[in-house]
């Protein structure tokens, strides 16, 4: 055998046909299209995280603030099916919320998901002015109970539509405000803890379009 046929046998082997996957969110994101990676196989997808700006998922731009994390998790013929994995806030966004003369109360809460989930969520009060100590106490025990109670009667998939949709960051300003005037009460991070979304992925993760971020973890919460 020639070298060429021995080089035109070999590039026949190793050469694979790259295809280009849809990657589908969940169905309470409406199963939208959340972008497309180009694979030889798909299940190099399979484990990896992606995170969406949360503003092209609900096409407003107040959302441009906050991403949501999803892992490829299923194959269907050219479709990657997610879900979703976290939440979070932009550092730059947090930081335009805090105002001189006011109090940033910041706290961690490890709780459990309707469906027995271990979740880590960590939030962010701004007080409208400088508080007492009691009063920070207060504020922060009743954001306790409120997120304990809300963790209890809901699953993953409820607690992020709900914080994507502002729902619960509504209901304990109106809450709080009662103890405390606030400017804001937010949830800086929501993540399952033990959630892909922090585990480091080795090799090149693949190319996802469009305004995707593969394989980029949510905050790692601490021990």
């Amino acid at each position: 055998m020639s070298k060429d046929q021995s080089k035109k046998n070999l590039s026949r082997v190793n050469v694979k046909k790259k295809v280009w996957y849809r990657i589908v969110g969940p169905k309470m994101f409406g199963q939208m299209e959340l972008g497309e990676t180009y694979l030889s196989s798909p299940e190099e997808a399979l484990g990896r995280t992606v995170k969406i700006n949360l503003k092209d998922i609900s096409g407003n731009v107040k959302d441009q603030n906050a991403y949501v994390c999803f892992k490829l998790d299923a194959v269907e013929g050219i479709v990657l099916k997610a879900s979703a994995i976290g939440y979070e806030l932009t550092a730059t966004h947090v930081k335009k919320l805090v105002r001189k003369n006011t109090d940033r109360i910041d706290d961690y809460f490890a709780l459990t998901t309707k469906e027995g989930k271990n979740i880590v969520i960590k939030t962010l009060i701004i007080t409208q002015s400088k508080s007492q100590r009691s009063v920070r106490g207060q504020l922060r025990k009743k954001l306790s109970d409120f997120l304990a109670e809300e963790a209890k009667n809901s699953t993953f998939d409820v607690l992020v539509e709900n914080l994507a949709t502002r729902k619960i960051q509504m209901t304990l300003k109106k809450i709080l405000y009662k103890i405390y005037p606030i400017n804001e009460v937010a949830v800086r991070v929501l993540i399952l803890k033990k959630s892909p979304a922090a585990v480091e992925v080795e090799g090149n993760p693949a190319e996802v379009t469009p305004n995707t971020v593969v394989d980029e973890a949510l905050e790692t919460p601490a021990e």
